[in-house]
């Protein structure tokens, strides 16, 4: 027999992108190009640029070149990007740039979400396994985790920058190892100082999540708006496109928002899951709820959104719409955030950065879903997560511990229901209730300015909306100056726990 015939030939290596150094960016190969990312980096929130479409353009260019590993690799190695990008591009997140800001973003911690989970994302899936040990032996803490991750990446490789340090002389050289063996465009160099920034400046963090629950609130109402008023003027052909592309527009402005959420849980569970972010986890469970409700289910916003993937619309087919972007973080973010939580309760909260729990993903989802809520979540474990993402790594483990978690929500959501029953069967005393919500409250505090006792959570909201006065005597207030109404806790406690003792057997005969 002749010799084996020759297979076809390989396919063609991908095109570098556009202008790529021909010479690896943190060799300090390319110095007109640090200079260039210096600019972008020095200007884009700089306010003595009095043109904000400067600025966007500059955030656009940002958002462009970090596309790319190439680039990545520049802007990692760049000292100006290292020390100024991450808090400029936070503190940029506003009215204006959100959208731009939000990319950048989301490129920086893409890989870590769910369905996109590879064999270096080994933090979730790490706690997962170590929830599930019978022996429940100590699992790896998060630091050992990245360094497990960055290790099985490749070999040690040194860094050098054009104007600072190498990084393989850098204490975390782990970190350093994962980011010259990253085969995306994601950095783990960045993702770090996204959190360290966040830690360090507590009030950023409550003013960046404030905007991005706000934001996502707006963008799903315009997509309900937009897919309504489509499916009303289908028949106009022409206004009928320009609706299906904002509807393409605002769900895929959501996904990316959604991400950004799904990222922090993982990074910084504790600031959702603390005593003092009590009222955090409240927005976020009643936003997760809010995008579930115009998705899936059976709700009238869900029910446009089935006839239109139905109709297999032009635009939507070639844009791949679908549900699985939008459902995949809300995943991704309850599995985060009760994994967490868990891992506190079996003394590992180290390794997630939590001291305390206050409040559960899943107790939160219990008390503010109803009926179609936990069908809505039931949909979610049940979605076909391989026909769009494929076999993903954890896929099984993952979706296993979802329905776990929601398992949980309905039957804390029963517990829920018949206290709320018997309470609403028994009269409750005035002091108990609520002046401005007429609901009973859980946490009354005082407010100094006119005395008055509200919830705690009812006056939060009030301060959300930038008022920063009393509600009844309009004197100046934040939440610093509210004083805890403890006696009158305890009567509330009282009065509920002698409201929920288990009465003694009945007899047979009275049961009959």
């Amino acid at each position: 027999p002749g010799p084996p015939r020759a297979g076809p030939p390989p396919p063609p290596p991908p095109p570098p992108p556009p202008f790529a150094p021909v010479a690896p960016a943190r060799a300090a190969a390319s110095p007109g190009l640090h200079g260039v990312v210096k600019l972008l980096v020095r200007h884009f929130a700089d306010e003595r640029v009095v043109n904000p479409d400067v600025r966007d353009v500059m955030l656009q260019s940002v958002s462009v070149l970090l596309q790319y590993k190439e680039y990545v690799a520049v802007f990692e190695a760049n000292d100006e990007a290292r020390r100024e990008m991450v808090p400029a591009l936070l503190r940029s997140f506003d009215s204006r740039f959100w959208i731009p800001v939000s990319n950048i973003l989301l490129r920086l911690c893409k890989g870590v979400g769910f369905g996109q989970y590879d064999d270096r994302a080994t933090k979730v899936l790490s706690a997962i396994k170590a929830t599930k040990r019978v022996d429940n032996v100590d699992g790896p803490g998060l630091d050992s985790q990245r360094t497990d991750a960055a290790e099985q990446t490749g070999a040690d490789e040194n860094i050098t920058t054009t104007d600072g340090p190498e990084f393989g002389a850098s204490p975390d050289a782990t970190l350093a190892r994962a980011i010259a063996t990253s085969v995306d465009s994601s950095s783990p160099l960045f993702r770090a100082l996204i959190v360290d920034t966040f830690r360090e400046d507590p009030k950023l963090l409550e003013r960046f999540l404030d905007r991005v629950f706000n934001t996502l609130n707006w963008t799903i109402t315009e997509f309900g708006v937009a897919l309504k008023e489509m499916l009303d003027m289908r028949q106009r052909a022409a206004a009928a496109r320009n609706l299906q592309r904002k509807c393409t527009v605002m769900l895929e402005l959501s996904a990316t928002l959604e991400r950004v959420l799904e990222f922090l849980t993982l990074e910084l569970p504790a600031a959702f899951l603390d005593s003092q972010a009590s009222m955090r986890m409240k927005r976020l469970v009643e936003i997760l709820l809010f995008v579930l409700g115009h998705t899936c289910g059976a709700g009238s916003d869900a029910k446009l959104f089935e006839q239109a993937l139905s109709m297999k619309l032009p635009v939507f087919v070639a844009d791949k719409i679908s549900r699985a972007p939008i459902l995949a973080p809300i995943a991704g973010i309850i599995l985060n955030l009760e994994i967490a939580a868990m891992a506190w309760v079996e003394g590992r909260g180290d390794d997630f950065g939590v001291d305390e729990v206050s409040d559960t993903v899943a107790d939160e989802l219990a008390a503010g879903a109803g009926e179609n809520n936990i069908s809505q979540l039931e949909y979610v474990c049940a979605f076909d997560w391989e026909t769009h993402f494929g076999s993903f790594t954890g896929r099984e483990e993952a979706v296993m511990e979802l329905r776990d978690v929601v398992r949980r929500v309905r039957d804390t959501r029963g517990d829920i229901e018949r206290r709320r029953k018997a309470e609403d069967e028994t009269d409750v005393p005035e002091e108990f209730v609520d002046p401005i919500m007429q609901s009973f409250m859980s946490d009354p505090v005082t407010l100094p300015g006119s005395g008055v006792v509200v919830d705690r959570e009812t006056i939060r909201r009030h301060l959300l909306t930038g008022d920063g006065t009393d509600p009844f005597s309009r004197t100046p207030l934040d939440e610093s100056m509210l004083v805890d109404a403890t006696e009158l806790r305890e009567r509330i406690d009282e009065w509920r726990t002698g409201l929920h003792v288990t009465p003694p057997d009945t007899a047979l005969e009275d049961v009959d």
